[in-house]
């Protein structure tokens, strides 16, 4: 999204023990504590018990893009985990709506949120994964930082909601607001360990409205992100490393852009969504064609042991990841989505 809709928020800086900490996982073995691809799949429920989540989302980022782009960072979470796109075709391809889905579990039929107004918006009867979170378990810990203020509508939203609400104050460029945005994140990552923390980069959003998702500019915010994707997997790895955590680093994103810029209609360069799953249980370098965004507050609930709420329409991850996708690729991705709203 763009800097006019961003809520500011003050943060902190970097600790000495952060900065030697991190320093340190920049010089040590990327992804080091990814799980091996072995496991059978009745030991999931053992290997998952109560593992920390960072959901790393990527605005209007197309994953066929980061394919062919110098992301060093994201193939290698591609290589060593376990992925896939899919068609959020019938939901509005907006960052309000779709945002709102990876953070509740639901398609836009139910949470309410049609565009970036959240007007509508009914968290109240479909909360988001903080507030189902707090409300199972205030001791845990749960942060959302991010670079587009409308996050913090869902995040503060609910009694409970997540502990930490932050949006990063708008820096000279997108792309330097970015990096201040996962800087905090690797921060509390090493320092704090919460249990559940996700954060939205914009800038690669920025440019696919500015120039195209076919432009020189589009790669290169592409690579930019890539920077700043490593740095909190970086995080992730060296804490993982020193207190002997289990981690999931899930990415994922919101919706794509037309090859000229733009979204927001049901193109499938608009509609294009993907999920990476890094972590226990998630075989390195498979593909998978029933990943969808709505799966991630799932996936979040069972890395913490938390009962799976019925109404929701995703589904753990951890569950496809470990058996046969069930039916064809179209039924897969289309099931729990709504009839499309818009025309081609």
């Amino acid at each position: 999204m763009t800097n006019n809709k961003r809520i500011t928020a003050p943060h902190t800086r970097l600790t000495a023990s952060t900065a030697a900490l991190l320093a340190a996982a920049a010089v040590g073995t990327l992804l080091a504590s990814a799980a091996p691809a072995s496991a059978a799949p009745a030991e999931h429920a053992k290997t998952i018990a109560h593992t920390k989540t960072v959901i790393i989302g990527l605005d209007g980022t197309m994953l066929d893009h980061v394919k062919t782009a110098n992301t060093s960072r994201l193939h290698r979470l591609l290589a060593e985990g376990t992925s896939g796109t899919s068609s959020i075709a019938g939901h509005p391809s907006i960052s309000g709506p779709s945002w709102s889905t990876v953070l509740t579990g639901v398609w836009n039929t139910k949470h309410g949120v049609q565009d970036n107004s959240f007007a509508g918006a009914n968290f109240v009867r479909y909360p988001s994964v903080f507030t189902r979170i707090e409300t199972a378990d205030p001791a845990l810990r749960t942060e959302s930082i991010s670079t587009w203020g409308g996050i913090a509508t869902i995040a503060g939203s609910g009694t409970p909601h997540a502990d930490v609400v932050t949006t990063t104050p708008a820096e000279a460029t997108e792309t330097a607001t970015d990096t201040a945005t996962a800087t905090a994140v690797a921060r509390d990552i090493v320092d704090r360990g919460p249990d559940v923390v996700f954060t939205q980069l914009d800038q690669v959003d920025g440019a696919g409205h500015a120039t195209g998702a076919a432009s020189v500019e589009y790669r290169q915010a592409l690579e930019s992100v890539d920077v700043e994707v490593g740095r909190i997997v970086d995080a992730v790895d060296a804490r993982a490393r020193a207190t002997g955590e289990k981690w999931t680093v899930l990415v994922t994103d919101d919706h794509g852009h037309k090859p000229s810029g733009g979204h927001g209609g049901q193109t499938p360069d608009e509609t294009t969504t993907f999920v990476i799953a890094r972590g226990p249980g998630y075989p390195p370098g498979v593909t998978r064609d029933d990943y969808r965004i709505a799966d991630i507050t799932p996936t979040v609930l069972a890395n913490l042991g938390i009962a799976q709420p019925g109404d929701l329409d995703g589904r753990p991850l951890i569950k496809t990841a470990s058996t046969p996708a069930a039916g064809s690729s179209t039924g897969s991705l289309s099931e729990g989505i709504p009839q499309p709203i818009f025309g081609s």
